[in-house]
């Protein structure tokens, strides 16, 4: 049967693009009218705007610009009907990257009271499903959701800090749409088109590797095994269960001394410094009529491995011979046998041996409802209980590096463009305001090419929207204990703002040394809105930015830096400014003791009488402390031209 089919961009409490008419598209049969109509408020009567499918069905047409506000019905009549409600009209914000852009809110800094103070209603959010493709695709699979506690939680941090601050100066409807996926490098986000200026031989590459489409089951094979016997060597095994010989997956079970925990959650977010063997537990009442069915228990992601049980009985295992199984979502049938009215109790063992660990969420896939009837299910997002069986020191991530190679041929969400194909291409030409971007800890090994590959991924995905110069803000790296790669990914990041209508929102103040997702994305998000404020809605008084190194001179054994963006210029602490270093003639970096003098940094070490080069913020990680009157952190730089290939 013959059907309206429309993007699941267009969804109830969508958020369209203030200014200019809106693209809206989908499929129906060939030669089909399309009709839409818009109603709601503001009160305004608009024309209805029609168009035909071409003969594959495909069409196209453009909401009239509507003004800033809402909500809005929009209703399109095809072969058949659709109807799309509480449509807000505001600015929307394309949020990508890798990990610390997905990173959600409910394991953030202070997780619990920003979420329960997460009550927005004009602010949206739509997370693209990860998908990667060989090819541009058509269609996308996403729903939005309004900002309240019940949702937030699995939200990205510093899209949703970013889309606060912005709303509360602008009091302007934000829709952010959140496509990102952990671990990924800036060529898989980039056009196979907007690769080849940057990336010779492109073409190559992505021929070889769709030429090997027939050996890809034997090349994934041999490449898990390897993978799997490197994870036995190199991380805790999961040897014994205890809890349930313990009988903790039992209902009668005495869980009044478990600690409670927002789900979804990591553990690590209650303030754990450990992996381990951890315990979830919780009931559910079960209406009367589920008696005698069957159902289907949904949990979300769990990182990484777990034993799932419905009233004492397993009904469900992932474990380590399953791939990424820290991103699959679960899904276990329960029998209808295990199945009563009333108190039901699930219970969930997790083995976490790398990272964080705990039910990932999202919050809308925690649920259970009978087999085959989602419409009546139960949501299971909210408060568990949990408690620990083992616990072993966290994994140091240096521990990735002993990992076998990844082939070419299955690098799926590292391989060129196919990001771009699979969560890029088919939003466009969705009408939105600009980007933010973080992203860069997966190219530290090749810094030397970052910038013009990232240039290259900005050029590409503005001239695929057709929208002018739309405003890209990224994120420099924080600190993280890792490679001396990490400041000339930094100075790669910093060089990217030669293109126009870019903005760096400095990290170095707030990362973390042993953990490569630092949870204070507070700043981050205000950082990024910072530089949207200032310069897409040009809001007076807003600083933007903090001290940049303008010019070095010498003065005898001393070194005088003079900054831009200087005003006020102090250390956060109160203490002497940190994170400076000066080179002679030898190019042996010395730390230097640093005096604010009142816009400048004089700087000195006794062991170099001639300096010649200095350095500050310059290391993977490091204590800095400088920042200007708006609280803004000094930027890392140097003077030397030292390139990564010399580093040891």
């Amino acid at each position: 049967m013959f059907a309206l089919i429309l993007c699941s961009l267009f969804s109830d409490h969508s958020v369209l693009q203030r200014g200019h008419e809106n693209p809206i598209w989908g499929q129906d049969i060939p030669a089909q009218v399309v009709t839409l109509t818009v109603e709601g408020t503001p009160a305004q009567q608009f024309a209805p705007v029609k168009v035909v499918t071409d003969n594959k069905g495909n069409w196209k047409l453009f909401c009239p610009e509507l003004p800033v506000g809402g909500p809005y019905r929009l209703h399109l009549a095809g072969s058949t009907e659709r109807v799309v409600d509480d449509v807000m009209v505001g600015d929307v914000w394309i949020a990508s990257g890798q990990s610390n852009m997905e990173f959600p809110l409910s394991r953030a800094l202070n997780a619990g009271q920003e979420i329960s103070q997460a009550k927005y209603a004009q602010i949206r959010f739509a997370k693209i499903t990860r998908t990667t493709a060989t090819e541009p695709a058509a269609s996308v699979s996403t729903s939005w959701e309004t900002c309240e506690p019940q949702s937030a939680g699995h939200f990205s941090a510093v899209a949703y800090f970013f889309a606060r601050e912005v709303f509360e100066r602008t009091r302007v409807p934000i829709g952010i749409i959140d496509s990102t996926w952990g671990g990924t490098p800036v060529e898989a986000w980039t056009s196979r088109e907007g690769l080849r200026p940057v990336m010779p031989g492109i073409d190559n590459v992505l021929e070889r590797i769709a030429a090997n489409g027939p050996e890809i089951r034997k090349i994934r094979a041999e490449y898990e095994a390897k993978n799997l016997a490197w994870q036995r060597q190199a991380f805790p095994q999961d040897t014994e269960n205890k809890g349930e010989a313990a009988g903790w997956a039992k209902p009668g079970w005495d869980d009044h001394g478990w600690r409670s925990i927002q789900a979804p959650n990591t553990v690590q977010s209650q303030g754990l410094k450990a992996n381990g063997v951890f315990w979830f537990r919780r009931n559910v009442e079960l209406p009367a009529a589920w008696a005698g069915q069957d159902l289907e228990l949904n949990l979300g992601a769990v990182d990484d491995f777990d034993t799932t049980y419905f009233n004492g009985e397993q009904v469900g295992a992932t474990g380590p011979e399953t791939p990424n199984a820290y991103q699959l979502a679960r899904h276990y049938r329960v029998p209808s046998r295990l199945v009563h009215p009333g108190a039901n109790t699930i219970a969930i063992r997790v083995f976490d041996h790398f990272g964080d660990g705990g039910l990932l969420g999202p919050a809308a896939e925690l649920s259970v409802h009978p087999l085959g009837n989602r419409a009546e299910a139960l949501a299971l997002a909210g408060a568990w209980l949990w408690t620990i069986e083992t616990q072993f020191p966290l994994v140091p991530a240096s521990v990735y590096a002993t990992s076998p190679a990844v082939p070419p041929e299955l690098a799926g969400e590292s391989s060129p463009a196919t990001l771009y194909n699979g969560m890029i291409a088919p939003l466009i030409p969705y009408g939105i305001r600009g980007f933010i971007w973080y992203q860069g800890e997966a190219n530290v090994q090749n810094a030397s090419v970052y910038r013009d590959r990232f240039t290259a991924l900005i050029r590409d995905w503005r001239g695929r929207w057709g929208q002018g110069t739309l405003p890209f803000y990224f994120v420099q790296l924080a600190g993280f204990r890792e490679t001396p790669g990490w400041p000339y990914l930094r100075e790669a990041q910093s060089a990217t703002r030669a293109e126009a209508a870019t903005g760096l929102a400095v990290a170095l103040d707030v990362g973390n040394p042993d953990d490569i997702h630092p949870i204070n994305k507070q700043a981050v998000g205000h950082r990024l809105a910072l530089l949207a404020l200032a310069n897409s809605y040009r809001i007076n008084g807003v600083v933007d930015r903090g001290p940049q190194m303008n010019a070095v001179t010498i003065e005898g054994r001393r070194v005088r830096i003079h900054w831009a963006n200087a005003e006020g210029l102090h250390t956060r602490d109160g203490k002497p400014a940190t994170g400076f270093a000066v080179a002679g003639k030898d190019g042996v970096y010395h730390a230097a003791e640093a005096t604010i003098e009142p816009a400048d940094v004089t700087i000195y070490s006794a062991e170099v009488p001639e300096p010649k080069n200095v350095r500050y913020g310059w290391a993977d990680t490091i204590e800095v402390n400088l920042e200007n009157h708006a609280s803004l952190p000094a930027e890392p730089f140097r003077t030397d031209n030292e390139p990564l290939s010399t580093v040891h």
